[in-house]
């Protein structure tokens, strides 16, 4: 029989505790084997916090062990997050080796990346084709699950149980065969089959959300995945779908929105490979380096890119939110040339979508006119924390958008990046008295110009809204100078406003 005054089973419940505060999960599932009373012991806050983050790659088997854990009356109400991940089977780089029998190895020497290829060894290609096999078998099972919806059915059912989250976001990864190991969407080769994926994926988890009811306080949609973006012609496309009872009783809830969007893109399969065979031989040097090509873009004239539907989801989507406290709204252009029929996403938004609780708002890569902006702002004068990021104004000046932000009664904070004239030509950010300002300038907040430094970049508090009321110095008349910092300012807006 178990001496219950030596043996861990005889301790009390807050010494206990103590002790699995200094354990990992694994040792913990080793100290719950032992006996019943010490396995009902461990259900502390310190087990609970190890299921407090939860993800799905939507395979049947990941959506099981979420089911199970959401399904635990122990467990369940533990969960506060929930990542589903677009996985994108990239077999590129698996198929290149296969055929040269040459491995690839990448090696950072300073500022300089070096490539080299030595020769694989019959183990590593052993390997890369199990690899190979294994991209193929899961990519066929994600393709059955989407022909019969199991995927919108298991993911429902795991959300229904768990009730309430905190969070739950939608995020894009590349699965290339390295050890299951999942990298970033943007290390894909190609970039179209991550919107065709990330499309997918939108539309199971939201109508997921519609099935289940859940309750959330933030969803955000492809906000920190490079390169991945929803279109807005695929929102919109959705909508109808959507507004159920269970889906407009959810998104009430809802506090906090990041939304990644983009222009119009193919998704036909078919259309995708016709045009990477007919790319030209400077559009299959920059794809085989990995630099992406324009082989599926549309251009911005075509039809189908400024057809209305582009333009009218998101407003659409967004009436649905009316208690939202923080919106995040991203615009990637796909398109062959700028997206400037787009604004008409802002102006749906500013005409159609009052949010009284709104605030902070953080607006990148768009497109606009200065009435819709303003009339947006004005709107919404209880916005404390406003981040403008490449903003194209199309019409009208900043002028008056900057008068008005001084009066703002609650903006305790604005940042302000890569803000565009009517026309041609970004707006400087340099103080105009630099008596009043003490900002300086870090020297990645500015580039060289011929005739001066262009500012890019600045952030203000609430004092320092009051005290410069966002009066700026005059911009350098001449051409951009080459520089690292303009190197990094062109690569980093080319990341986050596209084309790929």
């Amino acid at each position: 029989m178990e001496d219950t005054e030596t043996s861990p089973s005889g301790l009390p419940a807050e010494v206990m505790e103590k002790i699995v505060e200094c354990l990992d999960l694994a040792s913990i599932g080793n100290l719950r084997l032992t006996c019943q009373r010490i396995r009902n012991s461990c259900y502390g806050p310190r087990f609970k916090s190890f299921f407090k983050q939860q993800k799905t790659t939507l395979t049947s088997e990941s959506l099981r062990k979420l089911h199970q854990v959401a399904s635990n009356p122990q467990l369940g109400p533990a969960v506060r997050t929930v990542a589903v991940i677009a996985v994108v089977h990239d077999a590129s780089e698996l198929d290149r080796m296969l055929s040269t029998k040459r491995r690839r190895v990448h090696e950072q020497q300073g500022v300089f990346s070096v490539t080299t290829e030595p020769a694989a060894t019959q183990d590593e290609l052993d390997e890369a084709q199990r690899s190979r096999y294994r991209l193929e078998s899961e990519r066929e099972e994600q393709q059955e699950m989407r022909r019969d919806e199991s995927d919108v059915q298991l993911l429902a059912d795991a959300l229904r149980n768990l009730g309430t989250l905190d969070l739950l976001a939608v995020e894009a990864a590349v699965d290339q065969g390295n050890a299951n190991k999942l990298v970033a969407s943007s290390a894909a080769r190609a970039w179209l089959p991550i919107w065709v994926r990330g499309s997918e994926v939108y539309r199971i988890v939201m109508l997921a959300i519609a099935c289940s009811g859940v309750t959330i306080n933030e969803l955000a949609i492809y906000n920190s995945s490079p390169r991945c973006s929803i279109p807005t012609w695929d929102v919109y496309e959705l909508m109808p779908a959507l507004e159920t009872t269970s889906f407009i009783q959810a998104t009430q809830h809802i506090k906090a929105v990041a939304l990644s969007m983009s222009t119009k893109v193919i998704t036909d399969t078919q259309e995708i490979a016709k045009a990477h065979a007919g790319m030209s031989e400077v559009d299959r040097a920059y794809y085989e380096a990995g630099m992406g090509a324009n082989a599926g873009l549309l251009s911005n004239d075509d039809p189908v890119a400024v057809a209305e539907e582009n333009y009218l989801g998101i407003a659409r989507l967004l009436k649905h939110m009316p208690n939202l406290e923080n919106l995040h709204l991203h615009l990637y252009n796909t398109l062959k040339g700028g997206a400037k029929s787009y604004a008409k996403v802002f102006s749906y938004i500013a005409d159609d979508v009052v949010l009284p609780s709104l605030r902070r708002l953080t607006l990148r890569c768009f497109y606009c006119g200065e009435l819709p902006l303003l009339n947006f702002l004005r709107a919404h004068e209880k916005i404390e924390r406003l981040e403008l990021r490449d903003i194209q104004l199309l019409s009208g000046s900043w002028s008056p958008i900057l008068e008005f932000l001084v009066t703002m009664p609650s903006l305790q904070h604005v940042a302000f990046h890569n803000l565009w004239k009517p026309g041609a030509g970004m707006l400087s950010l340099g103080p105009k008295d630099p008596s009043k300002s003490e900002w300086k300038d870090d020297g990645d907040s500015s580039f060289d110009c011929m005739g001066g430094r262009q500012v890019h970049t600045r952030s203000f508090s609430q004092e320092e809204i009051q005290k410069e009321r966002f009066q700026f110095a005059d911009g350098p008349d001449g051409r951009q100078l080459g520089s690292i910092q303009y190197h990094r300012w062109i690569t980093a807006r080319k990341a986050e406003c596209g084309p790929p």
